[in-house]
C-alpha cells in the first residue's frame, strides 16, 4: 500500500499560525490555532494548503516548483472577479496534529514531551489510513526517533492533563510585538508562538497523482507556514513518513 501521502511537519523556527476566529481579552492578542476537539494546537487544513500552494509557486528559491497546470490540478483555483473558471483541486488536506513539544531541559536544553492520549490518537488516525503501528509506546517512540533523525529524549506524559497543560496559554511563549510610527510605539500586541523543533503530522491525500510528493520528498529549502515570514517565523521541514519504519510494516 502506497503510504507518502503521511507526513511530519517539523518547525525548525518558532511558528505562529494564528486563530483569526477567535477574540481574546486577555494577555494574548493573537493565539495559536488549536484542535476543536482537544484544544491542542494545530495547524489547519486550509492555512496548511495555502502555505503548500504558496511553495509551489515561488517558494522553491525563487523558481516555480511545479508548472501552473500541475498546481492548479493539486490546489484548484480560486473564483476571482467575474472569471467563473475556478477549479477545485483534486487533493484532500487534512488538520496537521501536534506529536511533540519542545520542553528545556539543564541538561540537553530541551527535550520533547507528548503524552499516551496523542499517541492514541495518532495511530488511529494512521489506521484510518491503512497503517498498523506499534502498540506499545516505547516502541513506537523509538521508531519515531528513527524516522525523524531525533536524538534528545521523549518523555512520554503519564497524564494527558500534563501535556495539555504544557501546550496551554498558561506555558507556551508570548512574544511582544511593537509597530513604530516615526520612532514612536503605536501599537503593541502580544503573540503566541509554537517553539522551533515542534512536531506536527498530517494527511494529505493524493489520489494516487503523488506529483506534489515527488517533488516535496526531495524538497531541499522550508516550506514557511503562518505568518511572520520576514521575522523568520514558520520556516519548516517535510518529511514523507513512509522513510524507515513504514517501509518495515509494509
Amino acid at each position: 500500500m502506497e503510504k507518502k501521502n503521511i507526513w511530519f511537519i517539523t518547525a525548525k523556527t518558532n511558528l505562529h499560525v494564528g486563530d483569526e476566529n477567535t477574540s481574546s481579552y486577555g494577555l494574548i492578542d493573537k493565539a495559536v490555532q488549536r484542535d476543536a476537539l482537544t484544544g491542542l494546537p494545530c495547524i489547519n487544513s486550509s492555512s496548511l494548503k495555502g502555505a503548500l500552494n504558496e511553495y509551489c509557486c515561488n517558494g522553491n528559491k525563487g523558481k516555480e516548483f511545479l508548472n501552473s497546470e500541475t498546481r492548479i490540478k493539486i490546489f484548484g483555483s480560486d473564483k476571482t472577479g467575474t472569471n467563473k473558471d475556478a477549479k477545485k483541486g483534486s487533493y484532500i488536506f487534512f488538520d496537521a496534529k501536534i506529536l511533540f513539544l519542545p520542553v528545556q531541559n539543564d541538561d540537553t536544553l530541551f527535550h520533547w514531551a507528548t503524552s499516551k492520549g496523542v499517541l492514541d490518537r495518532f495511530r488511529k488516525q494512521m489506521k484510518l489510513f491503512g497503517i498498523e503501528l506499534n502498540e506499545d509506546n516505547n516502541s513506537l517512540i523509538k521508531e519515531l526517533k528513527t524516522t525523524l533523525g531525533l536524538k534528545n529524549r521523549i518523555d512520554v506524559k503519564k497524564s494527558d492533563k500534563e501535556f495539555e497543560e504544557l501546550c496551554s496559554d498558561n506555558n507556551l511563549p508570548i512574544i511582544a510585538r511593537n509597530y513604530l510610527e516615526n520612532g514612536m510605539s503605536s501599537n503593541l500586541w502580544y503573540e503566541q508562538i509554537l517553539p522551533a523543533e515542534t512536531v506536527f503530522y498530517t494527511i494529505i491525500d493524493d489520489k494516487k497523482d503523488g506529483k506534489l510528493f515527488e517533488k516535496l520528498g526531495k524538497q531541499d529549502s522550508f516550506v514557511q507556514i503562518g505568518a511572520n515570514a520576514t521575522i523568520g517565523y514558520g520556516y519548516c521541514k517535510f518529511k514523507t513518513f513512509k522513510e524507515n519504519s513504514n517501509e518495515q510494516n509494509q
